[in-house]
């Protein structure tokens, strides 16, 4: 049996379908996917489901859509939890979206709530309390918050 004639067909495929999963629709089904179950249920989906989070969040960041990724990350923040692996470090990228969405007091008062819990000792992924602080500080001169 000659499968030749098939390899363009199933290439052209997997192409469109990982365009598809880059786009908008994509994103959406992607989304909905990783929220439909119910937390709690079961440890290995919840693990993977807050995985699929965090990762389509920094996909969202990566495009510039910092509103969709904050929303994101926040739902994966509120569905699992200090639980969720990824916690911190969402809390972490959290930060980047409120300062480009110009929510300069939300950011701060994020990054010092990661001061406060020292969670680079949680999650490697998080910066020091120095350098944490220093961009709260920097934060709270430029933008004169409180």
């Amino acid at each position: 049996m000659d499968l030749s004639g098939l390899k363009w067909p199933v290439i052209i495929l997997v192409v469109i379908g990982v365009i598809w999963l880059l786009s908008s629709g994509g994103v959406s089904w992607m989304e909905t996917n990783f929220t439909k179950a119910t937390p709690g249920v079961d440890a290995a989906r919840d693990t993977t489901d807050e995985a699929g989070l965090t990762r389509l969040g920094g996909y969202l960041l990566a495009l510039w859509r910092y509103e969709h990724a904050a929303r994101v990350m926040e739902a994966a923040i509120a569905r699992y939890g200090m639980n969720g692996p990824n916690y911190w470090y969402n809390h972490y990228r959290l930060v980047k979206c409120y300062e480009k969405m110009g929510d300069y007091q939300r950011a701060y008062n994020v990054l010092m709530q990661l001061v406060a819990a020292s969670a680079h000792q949680y999650d490697k992924r998080v910066p020091e309390n120095d350098n944490l602080s220093l961009r709260a500080s920097k934060l709270k001169e430029l933008h004169e918050l409180r």
